[in-house]
């Protein structure tokens, strides 16, 4: 199986994403980790893929995690009058990519050194917040930034990341539309609420609806 680095399957999603519209009444599902090690709120529509444990080649080890993203459009059906496009994709009312990963913290000295290597030392990144937060009971960072490519934003991060324990850091980001923020931010916050790095015994095999190994 190929194996991305960590750092590069966190930023992958920046570029794919397109400037969309964004759905902030989300509902929400409890997601429990595989392996135990975190549990959180995500959108109960979407679907999620669960990340698979790697040893990190080029930062920290990458100890699990979940891409949870809006399902793919339906193809819509040709018009009867020749109006439509057959197989033509309908623009999903929703584009927001969340991720949650739990990586090995240990080589990371501070906050600054781990936003450092996750998101602020790409050229790409403009910081428009970078501010204090907590994630489970710990310390955290938030940063809110624009993707900007070209001299174009092309999209919109949030992302919130903790040493944990000084073992076992975790990272949560979300990729919106650009501009999207204003709206973002209150689900952002909630999901960022509902984090806990433990799991309790007997919980870890529920995960959400529509997971993919």
């Amino acid at each position: 199986m190929h194996k991305v680095p960590l750092r590069a399957a966190f930023l992958i999603v920046l570029g794919a994403l397109a400037a969309c519209s964004n759905d902030p009444g989300r509902e929400f599902e409890r997601y429990y980790d595989e392996e135990g090690l975190f549990t959180l709120n995500l959108p109960a529509a979407n679907d999620v893929t669960v990340t698979q444990p790697q040893s990190g080649q080029e930062g920290p080890d990458l100890l699990t995690g979940v891409v949870s993203s809006p399902p793919a459009p339906s193809p819509s059906p040709a018009s009867a009058f020749g109006g439509g496009i057959a197989g033509a994709a309908e623009e999903p009312p929703d584009q927001t990519v969340y991720q949650a990963f739990a990586v090995a913290s240990q080589s990371f000295d501070d906050l600054d050194e781990m936003a450092l290597f996750f998101l602020t030392s790409d050229p790409v990144i403009d910081v428009v917040i970078d501010d204090r937060a907590t994630m489970g009971g710990d310390d955290a960072r938030l940063i809110v930034a624009d993707v900007n490519n070209g001299g174009d934003v092309t999209a919109g991060v949030a992302a919130a990341m903790t040493l944990g324990d000084g073992e076992t850091g975790y990272l949560i980001a979300a990729v919106f539309p650009p501009g999207g923020w204003d709206s973002e931010q209150a689900d952002f916050r909630r999901i960022l609420e509902s984090f806990r790095s433990s799991v309790p015994p007997g919980l870890r095999t529920f995960p959400v609806n529509g997971q993919a190994a």
